[in-house]
Order: structure tokens, then sequence, then C-alpha cells
């Protein structure tokens, strides 16, 4: 998906081989010559990540390699996008349609100078789970909803929301067949949407620091 204020977004997908990113020593290499473009990042951070479920039936184990990073995008026209971005690898051993969620909060906050991050994750259903990283380390008593992101002694308020998309997932894969047959037909109507605001962490005894934050809200049938 590509944003540009004022245009309609554009949406590229394709269902071909291609070799998975690399992460060494920070840097995160990824080539897709299907899509038409390529990618590099340098993670300003160390990566964290947290096993979201353990059954007898199958894990969920998420990493995020790279928050903040300085990311490049190179498309095959010669345009280059350069800013600051996030990277992150979700394992499941199970089918995601067997995920025990009603609803998904989701995003990621990068301070305008890329010197601080923010991510959270927020599971609702029969296993309901709430984490929120402050620049890798986790947070106490972390609560997520859509305007705002709190733990133990930081808040994360979200004004300034803009729509990037709010499309269900027979949207996103209906173009590619073979994916799309792969899924019950009910799972195709989960529901995506996507913003980015402006967010401001404020912190106890230190000064607000603003940047932008990219978050979403998905509802599973």
């Amino acid at each position: 998906m590509l944003h540009e204020p004022g245009s309609d977004p554009i949406y590229r997908s394709s269902f071909s081989r291609v070799a998975e990113p690399e992460v060494r020593g920070g840097l995160l290499t990824w080539r897709a010559d299907a899509l038409g473009c390529s990618i590099i990042g340098q993670a300003e951070q160390a990566p964290f990540g947290l096993r979201l479920l353990d059954r007898d039936d199958g894990t969920v184990d998420w990493q995020c390699q790279a928050c903040p990073a300085h990311m490049q995008v190179m498309m095959s026209d010669g345009t280059v996008l350069s800013g600051l971005g996030y990277a992150e690898r979700l394992t499941l051993s199970l089918a995601p349609w067997r995920l025990p969620i009603d609803e998904l909060r989701w995003g990621r906050w990068i301070a305008a100078e890329g010197s601080r991050s923010l991510v959270w994750i927020d599971w609702r259903g029969a296993h309901p789970l709430t984490a929120v990283f402050v620049d890798g380390v986790r947070q106490e008593a972390a609560t997520v909803d859509d305007d705002r992101v709190a733990g133990a002694d930081v808040i994360l308020v979200l004004t300034d929301q803009r729509t990037l998309h709010r499309r269900a997932l027979r949207d996103v894969i209906g173009a590619v067949r073979p994916l799309a047959r792969a899924f019950p037909a009910s799972w195709l109507d989960v529901e995506d949407c996507k913003w980015m605001s402006l967010g401001t962490l404020q912190v106890a005894g230190a000064r607000p620091e603003s940047g932008w934050a990219i978050h979403e809200h998905v509802r599973f049938p």
C-alpha cells in the first residue's frame, strides 16, 4: 500500500516466490521484484518480542525486528522513499482463523527525531492480552484504546487521525485467487481499519514528545 496526501492509495499484490527479508546486525533488507520495490532499513534499537499464544494446538510468536528504523524504499521507476519505519515478524504454528480473537488493536509510534518508540498489541476475546512496549521495554498496567495507549507511567495520546484504509480481508487478497481460496469464506469478512495519527508521548517528569503513529483496529467474524 502506498499512501500520499491528496491521492487515492495505490495497492500492489503478487502471488509468487520471493526470498524472505534478511536481518543482520540491525540492517534489514528485502527485495520484491514482483512488487517493483526493494527495502533497506537500519534499526536504531535492539529487537524485542513476546509469545502471544502458547497452547497445545499451536503458538504465536511476535518479534519486533526494528522500531524505530531509518527506512529507504526504492521503487522500480527510480522513486526513492525515505523516512522512519517499523518491521515485525509474526510466526504462527496454527491457521490464523483459529486464533482466539474477536478484536485486535495494534500500533506503533515513533518520535519525530527517531529516538523513541512505543508499540502496542491488544487482543480481545477468548484469549485477552495487552502488551505495550516503550523503547523495547514492556510496561505494567497497560491499556489500549483507539485514541490513547497507556502504561504504568506513560500515556500516548493520538489526535489528527487520518484513515489510511477501511477494508475487509476479501478486498486485500481478492485479487490473489489462490490465496483467497485457502481461507474459510466467513474469515474473508474480517474488517480492518488503519489510521495514521499524530501521537504525543507523556512520561512522568519529562517533556511531552511528538511523533507519528500507524495503528489499526481489526474485527474478526
